[in-house]
């Protein structure tokens, strides 16, 4: 049943026209009575406004709860004053703390003393043969005036599914009416699912840090914003995969549940969704604010709670998988170095007692010189190997360093190899006085261990140190 379906929550409330029922649904405000077995298209019954709610509890067969107004102030007119409206929206009291959806609410309460029915079937001799006997909905209604309002919903009728039969609590005339599904739910429906939305007026998020823990990660996982950009620099420094950073930073920045599994759950529920020794934590701050959020267990989807709510979310792994599945891993760049072409002073491929060194030297044109202060300077270049021999720079230089700067590795690593490498490349840039060392060692099963500036980095294939000796010979070969 679509909530969408307003139209229609009735009750018998002139009673007096059905056989002389008590007025038990009758509003001292008035209401117009029909006749039994009446048939129209819209059957008025009470003159209410939602404004008059003090409030409407709701019990049926998965629990029940009770909606309550809050009124809020209208922002004063531009004149200065104010016009003393209220915008009222409504909560549910059994949810007191929880965010509330009051779209949801709104749309109950509205149509939950709607003032008209599709059909009067009139005074019926079995409640039961409607499902009236046992109501999969109860619905008391109490006005500010003290009036009250109240009903049961039976079953479906045979012809459409979308109606329902009902009468009052202490009458025996029938209704059909449409329902808001609402009024067959628990409390947790009204729970709002929206449970991260983070936008900036200036159009992009800044996140500064974010730090990642839980049994996902052994070793927590620090993240920081160097520059313009987020650099993993615990429990080691790497820059971050550019694909995964975006997708962390938009996950995070909007999440949606697709279900709400429990509100206010004590230590043995938490447990049985995984939140007592959550698999993924993200502690972050974003345009200045901070937040903290756990996942839980994965069951086809993940449980995950918000810091400050205390309501436990189902939510799918795609909405959350950059940080609750990725690991260290999975957060940081493949590339062992990332630097540009053009930024390379020299190489030096050692491999065993062969040594390459490729020297590159750069000459500033002279249409950039004369060019307006402040632009980048262009530059010719040129590139020699052992020997002092000269090559090409475009098709041979650039060539071997594009194939090499692009080897990933493949898998993780933790422990530093003993021995010598097997191979190492060094590289000097030109305006910068970093230097970069990189050692492959041989660790078995076709595996080469990845030392980076002395630090363990990950491990890559034979195929890839046989590519990085092939092109040296082929760049130093001319």
């Amino acid at each position: 049943m679509k909530k969408t379906t307003r139209n229609l929550i009735i009750v018998a409330v002139c009673v007096a026209a059905l056989g002389g029922t008590a007025a038990a649904l009758s509003f001292s405000n008035g209401g117009s009575s029909s006749s039994s077995s009446s048939s129209s298209s819209n059957i008025e019954l009470v003159s209410k406004k939602s404004q008059d709610i003090a409030s409407m509890q709701v019990e049926n067969k998965k629990g029940s709860y009770t909606l309550v107004p809050v009124s809020n102030k209208l922002s004063a007119s531009s004149s200065g004053s104010s016009s003393g409206t209220a915008d009222v929206t409504y909560t549910v009291k059994e949810l007191s703390g929880v965010p509330v959806n009051t779209s949801e609410t709104g749309s109950v309460v509205k149509n939950g003393f709607s003032l008209a029915a599709t059909r009067n079937l009139g005074t019926v001799s079995s409640l039961g043969d409607y499902g009236l006997d046992d109501p999969q909905a109860t619905v008391k209604v109490t006005f500010k005036d003290g009036s009250t309002f109240n009903y049961k919903i039976g079953s479906t009728t045979a012809t459409d599914t979308s109606a329902y039969y009902m009468c009052g609590l202490d009458s025996n005339a029938v209704y059909i009416v449409t329902i808001d599904s609402g009024l067959l739910e628990d409390a947790k429906y009204f729970v709002n699912k929206e449970i991260l939305s983070i936008s900036s007026s200036e159009g992009n998020n800044d996140f500064t840090s974010i730090k990642l823990s839980g049994t996902n990660y052994p070793q927590a996982v620090q993240i920081a914003k160097k520059g313009n950009y987020l650099r993993i620099t615990a429990p080691q420094a790497y820059e971050m995969d550019y694909s995964n950073s975006s997708s962390l930073e938009s996950q995070l920045a909007g999440l949606t549940a697709s279900s709400v599994e429990a509100v206010n759950p004590d230590a043995k529920a938490l447990a049985s969704y995984g939140l007592d020794k959550p698999c993924a934590v993200c502690e972050f701050t974003v345009n200045k604010g901070s937040y903290k959020i756990s996942a839980g267990k994965k069951d086809g989807s993940y449980y995950v709670m918000l810091d400050g709510s205390n309501v436990v979310y189902g939510v799918s792994q795609d909405s959350v998988s950059a940080w609750a599945d990725s690991g260290l891993f999975g957060l940081r760049e493949k590339i062992i170095l990332t630097e540009l072409t053009s930024d390379v002073k020299s190489v030096t491929v050692t491999s065993g007692s062969t040594v390459d060194v490729l020297n590159v030297t750069r000459k500033e044109k002279t249409s950039s010189k004369s060019s307006s202060s402040g632009s980048t300077p262009e530059y010719t270049y040129t590139v020699t190997g052992n020997n002092g021999k000269k090559l090409n720079y475009d098709s041979g230089f650039t060539s071997f360093y594009n194939k090499v700067s692009a080897t990933e590795i493949l898998e993780d690593a933790s422990e530093k190899p003993s021995g010598s490498p097997a191979l190492t490349l060094e590289y000097t840039y030109f305006d910068s006085s970093n230097k970069d060392k990189v050692e492959f060692y041989d660790t078995g099963d076709r595996r080469y261990t990845v030392v980076l500036n002395g630090n363990v980095f990950g491990k890559v294939t034979v195929d890839d140190i046989n590519t990085i000796k092939s092109e040296t010979s082929s760049v130093e070969g001319g």
